[in-house]
């Protein structure tokens, strides 16, 4: 057996215990981006000191760290930060490897437990971005839920004479989930003297997704050159239930292709033993070995 006994579990125990301890310290809460500039706004002392996770940071270039941001303020995790998720990462990774070893030394698996770590290894280290592209994927879906509601009820109160701001801030209670947490947020940024349009395009910037960025393109539109804001939004509103039901449509004419695999694989070996179960059953007793 080419793994040891006790030194080895000493070691795997050891790692087991830094790898859980990073995804602890990684669970602590920070500021967002968006609550340090609301902050700062309103002139409030924030007198944090360095992260001491920015060493980990430097695992990724710069280019990756943008990248990084921006996926995670898709996800909606304003208080995690790139560093966080290098720790993630890393003690995944660790812990990951850790199991990999201990499966390897009780099966025995002799030479081929280290390629089975190293398998594992790497799916550990993917595992936290993993976990951000489901996030980002999870909060698209819900604002585009979300987003034919809120728009039948802002072109409702917008016809009904209120002001623009008014209206999202009465509209905003039927948008509920991520869209009403960002409209909330633009609406703060409004309140503390940041003008309608950036606040928008922040919002837009934030949620990544189409649909949200023609809303906030056409509203700003409208604004500059003074159109009829209500029919601007009654237009969205119709655009964006049409687009929804031709998404429900496509989905629809996808069913049948999905289905071909749970049939071929649950369905037609059923239908075959029910049909040449008897016959196969009969031709055997018919001519014992």
């Amino acid at each position: 057996m080419i793994f040891g006994s006790s030194p080895i579990v000493v070691v795997i125990g050891l790692a087991v215990a830094f790898a859980l301890g990073i995804l602890v310290y990684t669970f602590v809460p920070v500021k967002s981006r968006l609550a340090s500039r609301l902050e700062r706004v309103e002139e409030m002392a924030w007198e944090g000191s360095r992260s001491r996770t920015e060493a980990f940071a430097k695992l990724f270039n710069d280019e990756q760290r943008g990248k990084l941001r921006r996926d995670l303020d898709e996800a909606g995790w304003y208080t995690v930060t790139p560093a966080k998720i290098a720790f993630q990462m890393v003690a995944s990774a660790i812990l990951f490897t850790s199991i990999g070893f201990s499966l390897a030394i009780y099966m025995k698996l002799g030479a081929l437990g280290y390629g089975f770590a190293t398998m594992l290894a790497l799916i550990g280290a993917y595992y936290p971005m993993s976990k951000v592209k489901s996030a980002i994927k999870a909060r698209k879906v819900a604002v585009s839920k979300a987003l034919p509601d809120f728009l039948d009820m802002l072109v409702s109160t917008v016809t009904a004479g209120l002001a623009f701001n008014s209206a999202l801030a009465y509209a905003v209670d039927v948008a509920a989930g991520p869209l009403g947490d960002e409209v909330k947020a633009m609406l703060s940024e409004v309140r503390l003297g940041r003008s309608r349009a950036d606040a928008l395009r922040s919002m837009a910037d934030r949620i990544a997704q189409d649909q949200v960025s023609n809303f906030v393109l056409a509203v700003v539109q409208a604004e500059q050159l003074g159109s009829n804001m209500s029919g601007v939004l009654r237009e969205l509103a119709e655009e964006v239930r049409s687009r929804r039901m031709i998404r429900a449509e496509e989905l629809a004419n996808l069913m049948p292709t999905k289905m071909v695999i749970p049939m071929a694989l649950f369905m037609l070996p059923a239908l075959f033993l029910m049909i040449f179960g008897g016959i196969i059953a009969q031709y055997l007793a018919n001519n014992p070995q």
